[in-house]
């Protein structure tokens, strides 16, 4: 009903203006628009409190829906980006969540909005999500640190089933390099524990926590990751026999840390890897030195042969493989460079490479400037700016000299901000 009557209230205030019917009928159809996605959001805030009544895949879809719609940037913090990721968890539709999981986080919920460009309404116009999703708006649920680790951590999780590697690493990144008031989370632990086996799906080795990671949170994690560290010791030696040794003896450990699958691919992407960084010490090798550079045992070369073939075709070895019909053994594969690669195809990667990083820059300079802005508006700025022009003056400057240097520094702000 309160919905209804506002509704009415706003037409009752457009029909007082005299428009002509024209315009008057747009400004009715926006206004039910952005009212029905009001509507929406306060339905998100009624299932994040309640999943029970969603089923998962339908869910995903509506929530979204809804947050794209709401912001289409999606470079807010709120309460939905953490439900979608689990929605898409729990319903095993993990390309759902793409959409959101792609935009780039810029900002938090602010305590309140910005003092002179504020709309009078929630369902205005805004140029930027930051302007309406504050904490008094009630779009997003109160958040803790808590949502923002299990929001990349779950994140992370999306792009492992997807088997993007590498955006994997960079939400996995994120937890394990938050800083932390006294000591880790266990969602920290357990995204460090994925990150070791997703360095070595995507680089083949052990990848150091990103540099910002402190070195004390370092030794908690490799104490509490023991197993995780010596399995990647020995897929970096390149001995397989070593490598399902360690795997058999801490079954225990990946099951409970529902870590098996990831595991277990990383056992069989052994060979692929292997291959890779043999390319990098010989320009070629028969399948014959393969398989005993690569397996313990002998193994077929023809085996060999195929995996290589799947390797090649894959594009995730850049290689030739020569064949010849008396011996399979005597097949001969040629390691490529990137800069034996034609011209035409290193100059195309290159330029979507920059297209996405100018876009990313982009982004990240216009959200930039929006934080600066909330920041300089901001009441404990004001303060700041303030006491350090009182203390910057002389000793003698009376209070009621500070209180004018004040009263001139409020003045320069509003000036800045027409």
């Amino acid at each position: 009903m309160t919905l209804l009557s506002d509704i009415i209230s706003a037409s009752a205030n457009l029909h007082s203006n005299h428009l002509p019917s024209d315009e008057y009928d747009r400004r009715i159809r926006d206004l039910v628009e952005y009212f029905r996605r009001l509507q929406t959001t306060k339905a998100l805030d009624s299932f994040a409190n309640d999943e029970s009544c969603l089923n998962p895949l339908l869910g995903a879809t509506l929530v979204k829906g809804a947050m794209l719609r709401l912001d289409p940037s999606c470079a807010v913090f709120t309460s939905s980006h953490l439900l979608l990721v689990r929605l898409c968890l729990q319903a095993k539709a993990y390309s759902c969540a793409l959409p959101v999981l792609n935009k780039q986080i810029c900002h938090f919920p602010i305590s309140q909005g910005r003092p002179s460009s504020d709309p009078s309404v929630l369902c205005a116009d805004h140029s930027s999500g930051v302007s309406f999703m504050t904490e008094a708006s009630g779009v997003s649920a109160k958040l803790s640190y808590r949502d923002y680790l299990q929001y990349f951590l779950y994140g992370g999780m999306v792009y492992m089933a997807l088997k993007e590697w590498r955006n994997a690493l960079h939400f996995l990144g994120i937890v394990i390099s938050t800083p932390g008031a006294s000591s880790v989370s266990l969602i920290m632990v357990e995204a460090y524990k994925k990150w070791v086996l997703v360095g070595l799906l995507e680089n083949g080795r052990l990848c150091p926590p990103p540099s910002i990671t402190t070195p004390h949170v370092v030794k908690v994690y490799q104490s509490l990751a023991r197993p995780y560290i010596i399995l990647a010791h020995a897929f970096e030696r390149g001995d397989l026999k070593r490598l399902n040794a360690e795997v058999d003896a801490a079954k225990g450990v990946w099951c409970a840390d529902n870590n098996l699958g990831l595991v277990s691919q990383v056992v069989g992407a052994f060979f692929s890897q292997t291959v890779i960084k043999l390319g990098k010490t010989f320009a070629a090798l028969t399948m014959a030195d393969l398989s005993k550079q690569v397996f313990p045992s002998p193994v077929c070369a023809e085996v060999t042969g195929s995996a290589v073939s799947s390797l090649i075709m894959s594009s995730a070895l850049n290689a030739t493989l020569v064949e010849t019909k008396d011996h399979a053994e005597a097949s001969m594969l040629r390691f490529s460079s990137i800069h034996s690669l034609p011209q035409l195809s290193r100059e195309l990667d290159l330029q979507s490479q920059l297209k996405q990083e100018m876009k990313l820059m982009g982004t990240l300079v216009i959200n930039l400037g929006e934080t600066n802005n909330n920041l300089g508006l901001s009441d404990e700025y004001v303060d700041s700016v303030h006491k350090g022009q009182v203390w910057s003056g002389s000793s003698e400057v009376n209070p009621i000299v500070g209180g004018e240097a004040g009263l001139e520094m409020d003045e320069d702000l509003m000036g800045d901000m027409s």
